[in-house]
């Protein structure tokens, strides 16, 4: 029985690890994962996060929509079948972009792409300055997922014909 024990605590350890990082995971997910957040637009991060909203202005980032040709607007696929929406706007898929006209504001790549759905941080935010005091929990992540549509495998130019 006493050789059983140190395969138990590394077993209950292991366990508590990997519900630790399922938990931690869980809380970067934007909308979807965060019932009832919804995504405001970056214009709405420039009111308290000029200088940011203004270097992502002089970014391709910025109007990452302008790259899709008409009909990947339309279908929202590229040839091969791929969601171009998936990296040329806000939150598609998530709660975020669904079309020109339903979600204008969520063209592009902005900042809610990489930090999540902004309503609970304007909230929290907005909450805390009439306050005066520091929310706790800013309800915005920090995770920065580049490598979701920056694949380090995947050479666009030289999938599409391109040098």
């Amino acid at each position: 029985m006493r050789g059983r024990a140190p395969l138990f605590i590394l077993v209950v350890v292991a366990c508590t690890v990997a519900a630790f990082l399922a938990l931690a995971s869980s809380t970067l997910v934007p909308a979807v994962g965060q019932e009832g957040v919804k995504y405001i637009g970056s214009a709405k991060c420039k009111m308290c996060h000029a200088d940011q909203h203004k270097a992502w202005g002089e970014m391709k980032h910025s109007h990452a929509f302008d790259y899709l040709t008409p009909e990947q607007v339309a279908t929202g696929k590229d040839e091969k079948g791929k969601a171009c929406a998936a990296c040329h706007t806000t939150g598609y898929g998530k709660g975020g972009f669904e079309s020109v006209e339903k979600t204008p504001k969520l063209t592009n790549v902005g900042c809610e792409s990489c930090h999540g759905a902004g309503q609970a941080h304007q909230k929290a935010m907005l909450m805390a300055m009439q306050t005066d005091e520091t929310p706790e929990e800013k309800q915005i992540s920090k995770n920065v997922g580049c490598a979701g549509c920056h694949n380090p495998h995947i050479s666009y130019k030289k999938l599409y014909g391109k040098k």
